[in-house]
């Protein structure tokens, strides 16, 4: 008897051993890629970043309300770790002057100078995250759906000190910033009528003001945008795709430019894609529809998905190819790779499965076309493989310093 309990003994030991080898090396394996709320809460948590991606489940992965996000901070080491939170299809992360505006579907954090948390009723898309300046006010904007009386796009907006609700009665299919105000591109699907608004915040207070109904050209009856919206002190600018519904195999990219004094429009073509099947022209769409344009000096540059960055001289209308990014991908299939464009340089997420590094950050010379540095991202594959049963998206990349 005395030897069965010794066997018993034994064994619950070995268990205890097994289970206590097994705890450690998954504890190695997982936590130093994996942050905790404590440690993105502290002042000084920023200082050592130098990138953050936001990865996230699709609306339709949240139904058992399980889907997940993760925000990832790249440190000037390149080493990657992420926060998880809950899921919000096309999140991102907004900017500011100190800290950043972190989002998922029912919670607002604030990173950085001081944390602040903020809940908020349940969103299922994203649409845009930012902060203007001059206000001080971070906002973002949610895709909320259909409502009783027609459309909603909730907008949250504030700092450390609070944030507001407010909301636009409308769709919108792409938005950017123009100084102190928002940028919305509204869509009313029944009437296929687009509209170029804006958004201020006079005295706190949410305002729309209507600029100008979107015109077609001739012979086009498909559009739709491709970029954001910019502007320089006398243009708004955006990239729309254009095709004819008799020849779905041509698709033209062509930059809309509206005069804001006058309003009006000219549309410049970029690049066309002639003959190409639906595979290939998916391929073309950018990587980052939210981030494909950018001013720099006279030169408006447009980033596609094949790797292509083509630039429009604004003086001169002059439209060239200004470079391809090494070796880029040619299929509509994506890994991760996202676009940024900040100062001199155009920076891109991509990704190699043949290196022990598999993703890692390319920057060029907007000047020159040339890379002029990679930064190996240690970290990225151990912290996407931790999500068990869903799968995440990349939805959002910013260089921040």
């Amino acid at each position: 008897m005395k030897r069965k309990y010794k066997y018993i003994i034994l064994f619950l030991a070995s268990l205890l051993v097994i289970y206590s080898c097994y705890f450690i090396v998954n504890k190695i394996r997982v936590s130093p890629f994996i942050l905790k709320e404590e440690t993105i809460r502290k002042n000084n948590f920023l200082d050592d970043k130098q990138a953050v991606l936001y990865y996230s489940s699709t609306a339709d992965q949240d139904m058992d309300d399980r889907g997940i996000s993760i925000v990832i901070f790249v440190d000037n080491d390149g080493v990657a770790r992420g926060y998880k939170m809950k899921g919000l299809e096309l999140g991102s992360v907004g900017v500011g002057e100190t800290g950043l505006l972190l989002e998922d579907k029912e919670t607002l954090r604030l990173i950085g100078n001081k944390y602040k948390e903020v809940k908020m009723k349940y969103q299922h898309t994203g649409e845009q995250t930012g902060y203007l300046k001059n206000l001080n006010l971070y906002f973002t904007i949610f895709n909320s759906g259909f409502v009783k009386n027609g459309y909603a796009s909730n907008v949250l907006y504030g700092n450390e000190k609070g944030f507001k609700k407010g909301n636009i009665p409308h769709y919108i299919s792409t938005s950017g910033v123009d100084k102190n105000e928002i940028l919305i591109l509204t869509e009313d699907i029944e009437k296929n009528t687009r509209h170029l608004r804006k958004v201020s915040f006079d005295d706190n207070k949410l305002k729309i003001k209507d600029l100008t109904e979107l015109k077609k050209r001739s012979g086009y009856d498909s559009y739709g945008p491709s970029s954001q919206i910019i502007s320089d002190e006398n243009y708004y600018y955006m990239v729309l795709g254009e095709s004819k519904q008799e020849n779905l195999k041509d698709e033209n990219e062509v930059l809309l430019r509206i005069n804001k004094k006058t309003l009006k429009q000219d549309l410049i073509t970029l690049v066309s894609y002639k003959n190409k099947t639906s595979n290939q022209l998916t391929a073309t769409i950018p990587y980052s529809p939210d981030d494909s344009i950018y001013l720099y000096g006279k030169e408006l540059f447009f980033a596609n998905g094949l790797g292509e960055v083509y630039t429009m001289d604004t003086t001169s209308n002059l439209v060239k190819k200004k470079f391809t990014i090494e070796n880029p991908r040619k299929g509509p299939y994506r890994y991760g790779e996202q676009t940024y464009f900040k100062n001199d340089s155009m920076f891109v997420v991509r990704y190699d499965s043949k290196k022990k590094v598999k993703y890692y950050i390319e920057q060029y010379s907007l000047e020159t076309g040339k890379k002029t540095n990679v930064v190996q991202m240690k970290g990225v594959e151990e912290i996407l493989s931790s999500v068990k049963g869903k799968s995440v998206h990349a939805y959002d990349f910013k260089i921040l310093h």
